[in-house]
């Protein structure tokens, strides 16, 4: 992609201008993929990666390529956007020390909220990998259907739990990240005081909320929907529920936060 091409994107009058900053990744499930720029970019920057013309290595080292540039588009786009809210992009110091700045990652890694976050992602998997192969619907366990059924050969309630599971499998590495870059936003903010820092903190912890909410809603269906082995569903619920309580706690302003096209 080039500028060219990139500023005739950003003429179309459909876009929401930074509905990509705060969303959950899931681009299959969104319904805002024509009025975002970042969607659009995906599409236009990186064709070789479907191409079938292209050998592997040609393939990775042109999607690299393309990866980069798309990468220093982005940052002429945020520093644009910063602008419009009235912000200044934080500059990187002269004094800047990677040592320094892995130390304060590893403090945010070991922190209360994150390990809790990971804690639950490992108890995802652990779940699936214990009951995928035990639990029935109809005469097929969970396992053969996710293996073996597309959607459409799916009944309604074969549709809904599969849904349900790729809700959870999805969040599940959403919340640590996000919860990652609010913490490490909120611990920038707390040093220079920067408004852009503080902004993303806050808005990135309501992803994070809302990434809770939804597991609480799916994992709330699967104890319904498969009462005998609720005693190993309930600790990830509880888990959930603390780590929720804990993250609006440490981020009180981030149910309020509106983030733009979702919320408004």
């Amino acid at each position: 992609m080039n500028k060219d091409l990139l500023f005739a994107l950003i003429q179309n009058p459909n876009l929401i201008p930074g509905i990509y900053n705060y969303c959950d990744g899931w681009c299959d499930r969104c319904k805002f993929t024509a009025n975002c720029l970042n969607y659009k970019m995906m599409e236009e920057g990186v064709p070789d990666l479907k191409s079938a013309e292209h050998d592997a290595e040609a393939e990775a080292s042109s999607a690299m390529e393309n990866l980069d540039e798309m990468f220093q588009l982005s940052m002429e786009l945020l520093n644009q956007a910063a602008k419009d809210l009235g912000m200044e992009l934080p500059k990187q110091s002269d004094e800047f020390n990677t040592e320094i700045e892995v130390k304060k990652d590893e403090l945010i890694f070991n922190s209360q909220l994150m390990l809790q976050a990971d804690k639950y992602s490992e108890l995802v998997d652990s779940w699936f990998a214990d009951f995928e192969s035990l639990l029935f619907i109809g005469s097929q366990t969970l396992k053969e259907i996710f293996d073996f059924k597309e959607e459409e050969e799916m009944n309604d309630i074969e549709l809904l739990v599969f849904d349900k599971s790729e809700i959870i499998k999805w969040f599940q590495f959403i919340i640590p990240s996000k919860l990652f870059r609010a913490l490490r936003s909120k611990s920038n903010t707390d040093e220079t005081g920067n408004e852009f820092y503080a902004h993303d903190s806050v808005a990135s912890a309501k992803v994070v909320l809302i990434s809770i909410d939804n597991s609480i809603e799916a994992w709330t269906y699967y104890m319904n929907r498969f009462p005998g082995v609720e005693d190993r569903m309930l600790p990830i619920l509880l888990l959930l529920s603390g780590l929720r309580t804990l993250t609006e706690e440490v981020f009180p302003e981030a149910r309020n936060f509106v983030r733009p096209g979702f919320d408004i």
